[in-house]
């Protein structure tokens, strides 16, 4: 029982350390929020909160993107087009941050690097024991792919 305590401990710490970094990436930034099914706390709030269903109906760029435990609830194939519809309602240059949970595609630092290095420059990738998070800016090449 003591080493589950330790464990969920551990889990939590590790948690507030990646709401910590993530409020300070986008701290003072017009935010689009994807919600997913856990989502964390942020200070300073978001300026938008959707689902990612929500995507294709929005309209407005902002300056950053937020998603956290998305790309989790996605199949493999379906995290391209997600990341290709939120793309295109963050503008170019804008910082987008994703965290979720470590879990099959998304365990490794290089499977990270692999699935978000075509989506932006200064990709920052992050990955704990239980969390990984990334930050990246949308380049001109994701955008030249949407349009």
């Amino acid at each position: 029982m003591q080493r589950w305590r330790e464990t969920l401990e551990e889990r939590w710490n590790e948690w507030r350390q990646v709401e910590d970094a993530l409020s300070r990436a986008l701290e003072g930034r017009r935010v689009l929020r994807v919600a997913g099914p856990r989502t964390p706390r942020l200070l300073p709030p978001a300026t938008k909160t959707i689902r990612s269903g929500q995507l294709t109906g929005l309209s407005g760029t902002y300056e950053a993107g937020l998603a956290c435990f998305c790309m989790s609830e996605l199949k493999a194939e379906e995290r391209n087009a997600f990341l290709e519809a939120w793309h295109a309602r963050l503008g170019q240059g804008a910082m987008v941050v994703i965290a979720d949970r470590r879990g099959e595609g998304c365990s490794s630092a290089f499977e990270l690097h692999q699935l978000f290095a075509e989506a932006g420059t200064a990709l920052d990738v992050q990955v704990g024991r239980t969390f990984w998070w990334v930050r990246y800016e949308i380049g001109a090449r994701a955008h030249e792919a949407l349009g």
